[in-house]
């Protein structure tokens, strides 16, 4: 991106300089108005260069708004400039409305609406000729009809004249307002004032009065030595200086142009303003041109240079090189990864500097299926061996029509790679022996807790029907109680663990009342509501018998953990409604109940081992969080099925519990494996 130009600067700038830099632009062009309509040779209506019309433009883009008041501004100001210099005052004033009509057009399109405008690049450039051939064009038409209306001129002449006039004078003027004096300089003070001096002496050979050589061309030669190595404002202002000087010179006779004055006004002033148009236009091409591959020059040494960071640090080698005519290799970039795969003992200073020959007759880096393929221009992908380490190396060629071929070789060390991937399967294989340690010692802890937990049981069991006091008989109910309740996480451990072991044997499947499961497992359920609570368990069965292939043991589960979560959950006088359904394929359980519901935030990880809601409503209800994830393991693992919680997160939850008809082939879980994984 350029640097801003005059007139971007002053529009972001505070607003009383900004008010004065527009009225001094405006002021300056009135003046310059004046001076022109002077210098206008033999009398005429057209101006032969009319540089007002690109100062009023570079006053509008410095204005804000809808730089209408500017543009009144240089209305007045033209007209005056005009007057002054001896036209009517009603041509005067219709003259200076074109002229503010020109200038808004031109900032218009030259801006496309926004705060500002550039000349960075030839597209710029492009736009900039647009605006002022529009400009043109209106005033021509506008000042066209003045001067036939109220002077008797011809009009094609007129506007053929003032097209050519503001149109150059706009090229030329306009520039000076937006380009920045940063931009594109490459000589130094030296050098400016050498090409300086060089200009002006060719003006005042060819133009001085009394010479009339027809060697108009040889300024441009001064002009492309600015293009290509003076920033873009000092070629504008040697655009405008040279302008300036012609129109003077010309006017006092000199110059091959003023040859025809004697044939009237309109020849002069024409080849003068083609020989700006010309001039003005080629070298802001060349200028634009050079600032634009400057830039990409700037960037290109950037990327390049960040490139050349990442290839040296870089994990993998990296061998590029650029084929050249003379059948050698330059190496663009190689980092050190690459040389010791080659074999090379350090890196060159200057990569440019370093070339390698690509003849069949000598070796090229030094392994000849490398090589070979190098030469060949062909792409491909060979094994290197180096010592203890193994590379697989890529080498490509790339190619594009005018450009010269870039190879690339790709060093990758296999062995360091093996060796994460072995560090990696160890490291998989230790925790899959820990996490099978694991299990195997929770249900070996489980196995000794049972035999123990139902002796209490069974004893407690006793106790709570034995001829007791009071107080004895409620003791006898707290230890048969949580004995229960102890039993009841043994079995649930012993579940998980089973789940998770790849050498637990299937168990076999086969034909399942399905109806009369449920209608045991409802029952059960009712058995464990605690009295007073009164909830109540609605069954909803098909009118005819339904029967799957499968576990009953493993159903059977899962029917009594969602159930007894449903249960326990129901408010007072509740009711959970468990529903069948079938199709086709499977069958389908909704378990539903009316209890607090599950939170939006919680329904994934309450499939969680020993995971529990974190609310009041669920906290002050006993469990242990094994029953929703044993269901998972259960459905998933040894049904074939899928189940799923249903809630608004607010009111109620439903089980969903879909199973196949036939018992699916189903992927035991390796050691370790979560249950709801």
């Amino acid at each position: 991106m350029g640097h801003e130009g005059f007139a971007s600067t002053l529009w972001r700038s505070t607003t009383p300089a900004r008010r004065v830099g527009v009225v001094g632009l405006i002021v300056v062009a009135g003046a310059v108005s004046f001076a022109s309509v002077s210098l206008s040779p033999l009398n005429a209506t057209v101006a032969a260069w009319w540089p007002a019309a690109g100062l009023s433009v570079i006053a509008l883009l410095a204005s804000r708004g809808t730089r209408l008041v500017a543009a009144g501004g240089i209305a007045a100001i033209t007209a005056a400039g005009n007057v002054l210099g001896g036209r009517e005052l009603l041509v005067a004033v219709l003259f200076g409305i074109a002229n503010a009509t020109e200038a808004w057009i031109v900032a218009r399109v030259l801006t496309g609406g926004g705060p500002d405008s550039r000349l960075d690049s030839p597209r710029d450039v492009s736009r900039l000729i647009l605006a002022s051939l529009l400009g043109s064009l209106a005033i021509g038409v506008l000042a066209g009809l003045t001067a036939t209306l109220l002077r008797g001129d011809d009009f094609v002449p007129i506007f053929l004249s003032l097209i050519a006039s503001h149109f150059s004078a706009l090229v030329i003027v306009v520039p000076l307002g937006l380009v920045s004096r940063r931009l594109g300089r490459l000589a130094g003070v030296g050098e400016s004032v050498a090409q300086a001096l060089l200009l002006a002496a060719v003006i005042a050979v060819v133009f001085w009065p009394g010479t009339t050589m027809p060697i108009a061309f040889v300024p441009f030669v001064a002009l492309l030595w600015a293009a290509f190595r003076l920033s873009t404002l000092l070629l504008a202002i040697e655009l405008i200086v040279m302008a300036l000087a012609v129109t003077v010179l010309t006017a006092l006779g000199g110059g091959p142009f003023a040859l025809y004055a004697d044939d009237g006004t309109r020849t002069t002033i024409e080849l003068l303003q083609l020989f700006f148009i010309v001039n003005a236009t080629a070298a802001l091409f060349v200028s634009a041109a050079r600032n634009e591959w400057a830039n990409v020059v700037t960037q290109f040494e950037a990327r390049q240079a960040l490139l050349r960071g990442g290839i040296v640090s870089a994990d993998t080698g990296i061998f590029i090189g650029e084929r050249l005519d003379s059948g050698r290799i330059r190496i663009v970039g190689v980092n050190p990864v690459a040389l010791e795969a080659l074999g090379w003992n350090d890196l060159p200073g200057e990569w440019e500097n370093r070339m390698l020959t690509a003849r069949a007759d000598q070796p090229l880096l030094g392994f000849s299926a490398i090589d070979d393929l190098v030469r060949a221009e062909q792409s491909g992908r060979v094994e290197l061996v180096r010592g203890s380490r193994r590379y697989d190396v890529d080498v490509a060629t790339f190619s594009q029509a005018g450009g010269r071929p870039i190879v690339t070789i790709i060093f990758t060390d296999v062995t360091a790679r093996d060796r994460r991937e072995r560090t990696a399967l160890a490291a998989a294989d230790e925790l899959r022996e820990l996490n099978r340690q694991k299990d195997d010692f929770i249900a070996s802890v489980s196995h000794e807790l049972r035999t123990p937990v139902t002796s209490i049981l069974g004893f407690a069991e006793q106790l709570t029907e034995a001829d007791l006091d009071d107080a004895n008989r409620l003791a006898g109910r707290i230890i048969h109680r949580n004995a229960r309740r102890l039993a009841d996480v043994i079995e649930d451990v012993l579940e998980l663990s089973q789940l998770s072991s790849a050498e637990a044997a299937p168990r076999p499947a086969v034909e399942v009342d399905v109806g009369r499961l449920l209608t045991e497992c409802v029952e059960d359920a009712t058995g464990l509501v605690t009295p007073g609570r009164d909830v109540r368990v609605d069954l909803r069965l098909p009118d005819h018998p339904v029967s799957i292939l499968g576990v009953e043991q493993d159903l059977a589960r899962v029917c009594s953990n969602l159930l007894s979560n449903a249960v326990k959950f129901s408010p007072v006088g509740g009711t959970v409604t468990v529903t069948l359904t079938e199709d086709a394929e499977a069958l389908e359980l909704r378990i539903a109940d009316e209890g607090p519901g599950i939170p939006l935030a919680e329904q994934e990880v309450v499939w969680d081992r020993f995971y529990r809601v974190q609310s009041p409503h669920h906290r002050d209800v006993p469990g242990t969080g094994l029953g929703l994830p044993i269901v998972r393991a259960l459905v998933r693992q040894r049904i074939g099925g899928e189940v799923e919680l249903v809630s608004d997160g607010v009111h109620g939850t439903t089980a969903v519990v879909r199973v196949p008809r036939r018992r699916v082939q189903v992927a035991e879980a390796t050691p370790g494996q979560g249950a709801g994984a």
